[in-house]
């Protein structure tokens, strides 16, 4: 559906563009008009996004009043003046909250709010680059593609490491890796749910692997598999009591944010924490962001608030139950189809264009995927069901 078809059109390009131009040619409500058309059009996919791992089922209207209001969080999440505008008190919930439930020590978890799974991977890597700076950077050939591209940032050797046929990252060939590299030190990736097929990796398996490397960092991506493991019927290890240094989760996911955000957890030794920042900052600042959207925080803040532990236990039980209940019906049909019992990803072989279209389905070769997330019911799975079986 496009919903704007002449987007870069300026005011000699007809009604509708989104062109800018030296002087506004539209008024403020006109502009407001398209922006909510836009916002209507989401609304109507809610029904049929089922391919990626963004939860739609949010609703935080009774924040439209406080866009009046510059929402910024400088520096770290710590202590600091609360009388400045800048010290947002709701961050530190959040971090104690999600640090707790990695099975760390809040008051020895260093954590942020973040822009998304990204930047906490990002963060993750340096932390391991200044502590191992010879270290190569293992991960899995099913790593998020963003994760070399961190590593070309920082500069870092990358090792990728083959998968086996659940897409996770193959221990026997990390260890035959970090045998090539002995001494070295290790700086490895290991994901809680792979992008396509949603695997886990096997943390302690990971980290004893590496004993040829030498010392080990090691960095969870956990963006969307985490809070889905944490509450599993049979848990995976995920967290720092299984071995995580650092932890990257995504707060747009399971959490449901409305906007992409994420939180980065460390074990807080760790953290390459710089010099004084300077005395108007007015707080010690380790992020990479220096200045960060605190309105991210408070959507973070609010979304644990009203869910709390039991309710964020019974929305993974809820996406874990439909997901098992989608891979049922696609076996019942004959088709193939994969799964982690961790995980909300379920892999099956890649349908009609049309179908992937109507459905937005993730696709990557012969394969695609649905993922069941909070907005995706049963009578979903049941509907997207009976066009894959035409």
């Amino acid at each position: 559906m496009t919903i704007f078809p002449h987007a870069d059109r300026g005011p000699s390009g007809g009604a509708g563009g989104l062109g800018i131009a030296d002087l506004p040619w539209t008024t403020a409500a006109e502009d407001g008009e398209l922006v909510h058309r836009f916002g209507e059009a989401l609304r109507r996919r809610r029904e049929t996004s089922i391919g990626y791992p963004v939860n739609l089922d949010v609703d935080y209207r009774a924040f439209g009043g406080l866009l009046d209001v510059l929402w910024n969080t400088v520096g770290d999440p710590g202590p600091g003046d609360p009388f400045r505008p800048d010290r947002q008190p709701f961050e530190r919930p959040v971090v104690r909250f999600l640090s707790r439930l990695a099975g760390g020590d809040p008051d020895r978890t260093y954590g942020y709010v973040t822009s998304g799974g990204t930047e906490g991977n990002l963060f993750g890597l340096h932390t391991g680059r200044e502590r191992l700076p010879r270290a190569p950077l293992y991960h899995s050939a099913a790593a998020h593609h963003t994760v070399a591209r961190a590593a070309a940032l920082l500069r870092m050797e990358t090792v990728a490491v083959p998968t086996r046929r659940d897409g996770s990252m193959d221990v026997r060939a990390l260890r035959d890796a970090c045998g090539r590299h002995a001494g070295r030190g290790a700086v490895v990736v290991a994901t809680v749910g792979t992008t396509m097929l949603g695997a886990v990796d096997d943390l302690p398996a990971v980290r004893a692997a590496t004993a040829p490397a030498g010392e080990c960092h090691l960095h969870v991506d956990g963006a969307l598999g985490a809070l889905v493991a944490a509450f599993a019927p049979n848990p995976p290890p995920w967290g720092f009591d299984a071995g995580a240094d650092t932890l990257a989760i995504s707060g747009h996911k399971l959490i449901g944010a409305p906007v992409p955000c994420g939180v980065v957890l460390a074990r807080d030794h760790l953290v390459p924490f710089p010099g004084a920042a300077g005395e108007y900052l007015g707080a010690r600042d380790a992020t990479l962001a220096c200045s960060r959207n605190a309105l991210a925080a408070v959507f973070l803040w609010y979304a644990l608030r009203r869910l709390g532990r039991d309710g964020l236990a019974a929305r993974a039980a809820h996406c874990l139950s439909v997901a098992a209940y989608a891979e049922s019906r696609i076996l019942a049909l004959g088709r193939r189809c994969l799964r982690h019992p961790a995980s909300l990803t379920v892999v099956f072989d890649r349908p009609a264009p049309h179908v992937c279209r109507r459905w937005h389905l993730a696709a990557e070769g012969p394969l695609a995927h649905l993922v069941a997330m909070p907005h995706v019911t049963h009578d979903t799975v049941d509907r997207f069901l009976e066009d894959l079986a035409r």
